[in-house]
């Protein structure tokens, strides 16, 4: 009977810290997790999601290396009386050499507020490029690519959007598609940027 008595007086001297450390965790999911409701521990976490379904028909990319210009608007839960902000990324929907659809993000990867541009005969830009830029007749290349207009960096559209010049230190952002057999939706980013 002493042993649980012991027990008990541990256990009552031990709960405001208890307490203070369950309080001081809240607040801490509360700061990582700003929309988080009280007690929302186990919710799902507060993803970047399409503001607006976008939807093209299959049509619309009637032959190879066809690329159609579009904005795609990301609503973003942020901790403010809107609950939500709605940011526009300018996008690129691609039909690729082999038929393969991709779409990609138009911002460049190097995060300076620059956008990309479609060149579909990069060879015709020869001796175009400022000194001291790149120029697309520095590679043996073909096919269409992406080119920031800021730094000069170039991506191969049909490695997947291999870094091929520049300072740009990995390929353009891409979209998770959901293609049927007549649509190709635009689902998500296949990883934030925000």
């Amino acid at each position: 009977m002493d042993q649980s008595r012991r027990k008990l007086l541990k256990l009552l001297a031990a709960t405001p810290l208890y307490l203070t450390f369950g309080l001081a965790g809240t607040a801490l999911m509360r700061f990582a997790k700003p929309s988080m409701s009280p007690l929302g521990v186990f919710d799902p976490a507060d993803e970047p999601e399409s503001a607006v379904k976008i939807v093209f028909q299959k049509e619309d990319l009637p032959e190879p290396w066809t690329c159609i210009p579009f904005d795609y608007q990301m609503k973003i839960k942020i901790f403010n009386p809107q609950e939500e902000e709605i940011r526009k990324i300018p996008s690129f929907l691609i039909r690729l050499g082999d038929g393969e659809i991709v779409a990609y993000s138009r911002k460049c990867p190097r995060g300076k507020n620059c956008t990309l541009a479609y060149l579909p005969h990069p060879k015709e830009r020869c001796g175009c490029a400022p000194k001291g830029q790149y120029c697309c007749c520095t590679f043996d290349i073909d096919n269409p690519v992406l080119m920031c207009a800021c730094d000069g960096s170039i991506f191969d559209l049909a490695q997947n959007g291999k870094v091929l010049l520049g300072r740009a230190p990995r390929p353009p952002i891409r979209y998770d598609l959901k293609i049927s057999a007549n649509t190709i939706a635009i689902e998500r980013l296949e990883r934030a940027i925000v």
